[in-house]
């Protein structure tokens, strides 16, 4: 006689109660010599529940089943067979439809009326006591959170864990870079790629040290309230929908359970980070398929924000430089005000700046008063120590680019792990070397502040043409212009309005 034998644990707990591999094993292995098996084949699944019915082992019993294999089938108890009574009730139909004999150790089961119907109370009693434990799981978790306990540690970064607590204490060492990032995003607006860059670059350890600063990473951070110093607990639960499948399910806002902890970065800065972050979504979704020559150059001289594309018509499309208060989601759905400047007509701002610049050319004695600033002592240090901060980085890629090729000709990698290494090392290179540009190319500006012939030099430079494409202005434009900050003033209303404005030019 050919007899299979099944057995399953999913946790080490119930090991611990008696279900162990071994115990299973055993005990199945004795009730099929019993019954007169002359040869077993065992089916053995670790550490998998009994929630889903596709698992490794009980499939391809389930295959050999239907193949009339085996003259007998033998499980420890039902709950090993499956927790699901439907499930239950599938297996033990395609063992009965081969014709091998179903047996369980723990528990009798005849094909009887009598015996089907005990077989499927049983199935049902597994189905609650599942039920059961879960509802035990989530009341002691609520419970736990609502006395201000952090119920699992999820090893966030800038944090360690306080077991004996269950809370968080800071970790200055990695919370001086969470306030870093935040810095980055408020302070100097940052987007969530350049600020992975600049981390890399200047050789900081991301939150699992071994690989470079991901996007995903940064946003995170950024978003998580955690750093702010809320937790919100039972936010999210999770919901099988397959073997190992889950789906994460957000709850009510009214279910969630605050918790605090020790905070990072404070309220005000949580909220400018969100704000930023916003900023830069709606930009990077502006439609920006036209040339327009100012873009991102425009600032509005009322609130000091930036100016984007807005457009209007229908038949006729016409477009504006309008304040980002007006446009931007995060501006429109919050309790701030929006700016009251009006917009200005691209075409018009466009115009008459290049003409401006152009008439630059031939009256020098005016460009004093558009020089910016000379930028503060503490900038200096600050391009300078995130300059060595590169540099050093650069050269321990430099060393491990050397390592992983002495590796390859000693034949300790393949060819693929060199080919991948190499790559991601060279990417760090090649952001580096971006990086460093920019801040010489600020230093260099800091060392030089040009004259007024200087400056009036570089104009001409670029501006001394009889005609140019679009293209060729635009470049021209962002070699001089640092920004255009601008007013329209004019009380005139609809089709017939005469637009005027004040500019106010800052050169480079």
């Amino acid at each position: 006689m050919n007899a299979a034998i099944y057995v399953r644990v999913s946790t080490d707990q119930q090991a611990e109660k008696g279900y162990s591999i071994d115990t299973q094993l055993e005990a199945c292995r004795k009730c099929a010599l019993e019954l007169g098996a002359g040869h077993i084949e065992e089916f053995v699944d670790d550490g998998y529940s009994a929630e889903f019915i596709e698992r490794p082992h009980l499939t391809k019993l389930r295959e050999a089943v239907k193949s009339k294999k085996f003259d007998l089938v033998v499980f420890y108890d039902p709950d090993r067979m499956a927790r699901n009574l439907m499930h239950q009730l599938i297996i033990a139909e395609e063992i009965d439809k081969s014709g091998a004999e179903l047996k369980f150790v723990a528990v009798n089961y005849d094909q009887s009326p009598d015996g089907k119907f005990m077989f499927g109370i049983r199935g049902l009693l597994a189905q609650l006591e599942k039920e059961k434990i879960k509802e035990r799981t989530m009341r002691g978790k609520r419970g736990k959170a609502a006395k201000g306990m952090v119920i699992s540690d999820a090893k966030p970064f800038g944090y360690t864990f306080d077991a004996e607590k269950n809370t968080y204490v800071i970790n200055e060492m990695e919370a001086t870079i969470v306030r870093m990032i935040f810095d980055f995003i408020v302070k100097q607006k940052m987007g969530t790629a350049r600020i992975c860059k600049e981390l890399n670059a200047r050789g900081i350890s991301s939150p699992r040290a071994k690989n470079a600063w991901i996007v995903s990473s940064i946003h995170r951070i950024l978003t998580n309230t955690l750093y702010k110093g809320i937790i919100n607990s039972m936010k999210y639960h999770y919901k099988k929908i397959g073997l190992c499948k889950k789906k994460r399910i957000l709850r009510p806002e009214s279910e969630w359970i605050p918790i605090s902890v020790p905070a990072i970065i404070d309220e005000v800065t949580w909220q400018a980070a969100q704000n930023q972050l916003h900023e830069n979504k709606d930009f990077a979704k502006r439609n920006l398929k036209r040339d327009y020559l100012l873009n991102g150059l425009v600032t509005c001289a009322r609130c000091g924000r930036a100016m984007v594309i807005s457009h209007s018509g229908c038949k006729e499309l016409i477009s504006y430089y309008a304040c980002l208060s007006q446009r931007s989601s995060s501006y429109i759905y919050s309790e701030q005000k929006s700016c009251t400047a009006r917009q200005i007509p691209t075409k018009l701002l466009d115009e008459y700046v290049f003409d401006y610049l152009m008439k630059l050319c031939h009256t020098p004695n005016k460009i004093a008063e558009f020089i910016q600033d000379v930028p503060e002592r503490k900038d200096i240090l600050k391009y300078k120590t995130a300059l060595d901060q590169m540099i050093k980085t650069e050269e321990e890629l430099m060393q491990q680019k050397d390592t992983v090729l002495r590796w390859f000709r000693k034949k300790m990698l393949t060819e693929n792990e060199v080919e991948s290494q190499l790559k991601n090392i060279l990417g760090q290179l090649a952001d580096i070397a971006q990086i460093k540009k920019t801040y010489e190319a600020e230093l260099a500006t800091i060392a030089h502040i040009r004259s007024d012939d200087e400056i009036a030099s570089t104009i001409k430079l670029n501006l001394d043409k009889s005609s140019f494409t679009m293209e060729e202005k635009k470049a021209a434009l962002r070699a001089i212009l640092d920004r255009a900050i601008v007013e329209r003033i004019d009380n005139t209303r609809g089709r017939g309005s005469r637009p005027e404005i004040n500019v106010k030019l800052k050169l480079k």
